[in-house]
């Protein structure tokens, strides 16, 4: 057996965990206030969490592309 060896991203660790913290104060403030500001502070840290999402999503496999494109073509 193949053991994987990993190594994520510290940056972008980082960078998740930052936006986490950034949108669950502006979902305090949101609840707390109803503001704009609190709303720009939910879309930042969303955005701010989007790099890894994506790292993730790109490291995962991409099976059955090949089977639905020969299933097309028949």
């Amino acid at each position: 057996m193949k053991k994987i060896v990993s190594k994520w991203p510290l940056l972008l660790i980082t960078l998740d965990i930052l936006g986490a913290i950034i949108a669950a104060i502006g979902i305090l403030e949101f609840i707390e206030n109803g503001s704009l500001n609190a709303l720009l502070l939910i879309g930042a840290g969303l955005c701010s969490m989007l790099p890894l999402t994506l790292y993730i999503l790109k490291l995962l496999p991409q099976t059955g592309t090949d089977r639905d494109k020969s299933e097309g073509e028949n």
